[in-house]
């Protein structure tokens, strides 16, 4: 009756056949589940409902990931429902996800561009926001609803920090020199760079390098309007990073452990000491 040929049916079921109920609140997930197991009317048994909330044990996780990623041969055995809270909002790219029911507005509009972005991430998605019409903010948006959509990354709260942040430039400074080594110098030296001694032979044979390097930063970062501050944050880096490099620090071998600012950032979320994570096998 669609028109759609029915040799399409297996992919369509496997892309559309998932559906996530995303939640504000615990109750309301709850309920959900409660409904799913009576109130959706199907021939033969419940639909499968599985949840992705913060009570998620992490090995269930996993496990709920994995199934979605590769559904199980029979329709009857998948997961049909899922009920998610602010957890799956980041990090959750699955391309079999694309229906989602919304149950209420996020308190923040960067939540509800981050849950949404859940689905339709490689196919067409289809999301449908059931507002809580007695909320005030709910039935505000609701009258809006277009606009707020169009226009909703300029709803984004702003986040406490600009480009000319010094505690940016400590997290940055490194990534950019130790890249310059790699990708300016070494090509010129003609061998690898990547060792503090050949680095150390390098620099012997081409002692302004690392001010060319400081200056050709510092031009760069002129156009943000560079403050006093800024600039000798960056003078003072290469300063020291020239003293670790002519006498570096006990078992020291690579560039990277002569950086006055520690290794370079490997992710934008690399910000904070890490903690270790060690796992058990039981």
């Amino acid at each position: 009756e669609a028109g759609v040929d029915p040799k399409h049916a297996d992919l369509l079921l496997s892309l559309y056949g998932t559906d996530v109920v995303y939640g504000n609140t615990l109750r309301d997930l709850d309920a959900v589940e409660r409904s799913a197991e009576t109130q959706i009317r199907v021939d033969g048994p419940a639909p499968n409902v599985e949840s992705l909330t913060g009570r998620t044990g992490f090995e269930d996780v996993r496990s709920i990931l994995a199934r979605l990623e590769t559904p199980e041969l029979e329709y009857l055995d998948r997961i049909h429902v899922i009920t998610a809270s602010s957890m799956m909002s980041h990090g959750v790219d699955i391309d079999r996800l694309n229906a989602m029911i919304m149950l209420g507005l996020p308190l923040g509009t960067a939540e509800f561009i981050q849950a949404t972005a859940r689905v339709g991430r490689r196919w067409p998605g289809l999301v449908l926001v059931v507002h809580k019409i007695g909320r005030e903010r709910d039935a505000a948006v609701f009258r809006d609803f277009q606009k707020f959509v169009e226009h909703g990354d300029r709803f984004v709260e702003p986040i406490p920090i600009t480009r000319r942040s010094r505690q940016v430039l400590a997290h940055t400074i490194a990534g950019q020199e130790l890249a310059r080594l790699l990708l300016v110098h070494e090509p010129r030296a003609g061998y690898p760079l990547t060792l503090i001694t050949t680095l150390k032979k390098y620099l012997t044979a081409n002692p302004d390098s690392l001010e060319v390097d400081r200056d050709s930063i510092l031009d760069t970062l002129a156009s943000e309007s560079l403050d006093v501050g800024l600039r000798n944050d960056i003078t003072v880096w290469f300063e020291n990073f020239r003293r670790n490099l002519r006498s570096p620090p006990a078992n020291a071998k690579f560039p990277t452990d002569a950086s006055p600012s520690g290794q370079p950032m490997r992710s934008l979320r690399d910000v904070e000491e890490a903690v270790p994570v060690i796992g058990s096998v039981q």
